[in-house]
């Protein structure tokens, strides 16, 4: 499959943030993409096998990604490499990859 529409997508809704997955590792791909909506706060967590990429579409997010925090913007980059606590909150819309793809067993809550 090559082809992923928003219409074949799963929605993950918990709290302040709103999910669409759109490639899963059930898939087969080697990669996962998700396009989310923030209003509020995403909890912190770590994952333990992905290195996880968010690109910001719009609004901004005050992030704490390991003992660095800063606030990020439409068209910026953050990049979570694996086994790092992060958490984030605000109002934005987004995109996240996960190399190799999200797997829920994998992922902890932060503290």
């Amino acid at each position: 499959m090559y082809h992923f529409p928003q219409s074949s997508g799963t929605v993950r809704d918990s709290g302040g943030v709103k999910m669409l997955n759109l490639i899963t590792r059930a898939q087969g791909a080697a990669l996962s993409l998700a396009s989310a909506e923030l209003d509020g706060a995403h909890p912190a967590s770590v994952s333990q096998v992905s290195d996880r990429v968010y690109y910001i579409i719009e609004g901004e997010a005050r992030f704490e990604v390991g003992v660095e925090a800063f606030s990020a913007t439409a068209g910026d980059a953050v990049l979570v490499p694996k086994q790092t606590t992060h958490e984030f909150e605000g109002t934005a819309k987004y995109l996240v990859v996960n190399v190799p793809p999200y797997d829920p067993a994998a992922e902890e809550s932060g503290s």
